[in-house]
């Protein structure tokens, strides 16, 4: 194997397993979710919404979009890279439960209850894989490692969001 790919190939590895999360022996898509909310609500708050004014920063959510777009199409390329080491849609594999949250909170105010309403309902949507989550996770190599879970995380944001909008002292 040449050295370049050698490196591509544990760059993949250590990403997708997100840094040996992936590791746990129980529930390591969970704990990797618990570990990305716990990182996205440790982000000061400040950079999203302005609570005295009730505003969101809207252009924060934005980069975050196009963010999320480019770590999506990193994604699909480390954990096909990923997938061949450690089989299909191996479990150590949980690069793509992280995006999915991220997703799951994007365009809704960063808040703690947010966080944890996110957490819940991403992984509902992604064990569960209601609807078209479950033929989504059927496409090919990375493509279905990363679609399916960012599926999970727009079914959470469309509840959060319609949530938000009827109750939002829910999420304060």
């Amino acid at each position: 194997m040449k050295k370049s790919k050698k490196i591509t190939t544990i760059a993949s590895y250590i990403l997708s397993t997100a840094f040996g999360i992936g590791y746990f022996p129980k529930f390591p898509g969970t704990i990797a979710s618990i570990a990305i909310a716990i990182l996205w609500n440790a982000i000061p708050e400040h950079h999203f919404y302005n609570i005295s004014e009730n505003a969101m920063y809207y252009d924060s959510f934005v980069y975050m979009a196009i963010t999320l777009a480019i770590l999506t199409i990193i994604g699909i390329k480390i954990t096909t890279t990923a997938e061949k080491a450690l089989g299909t849609d191996a479990p150590q594999i949980v690069y793509d439960e992280i995006v999915g949250y991220l997703v799951a909170c994007l365009f809704l105010p960063k808040t703690l209850m947010v966080a944890i309403y996110a957490l819940i309902l991403f992984r509902v949507f992604d064990i569960l894989k209601p609807f078209y989550i479950k033929n989504i996770q059927k496409l090919k190599a990375g493509y279905g490692i990363m679609l399916d879970d960012i599926a999970a995380g727009i079914a959470a944001n469309i509840i959060l969001q319609i949530l938000y909008h009827i109750k939002p002292q829910f999420f304060i």
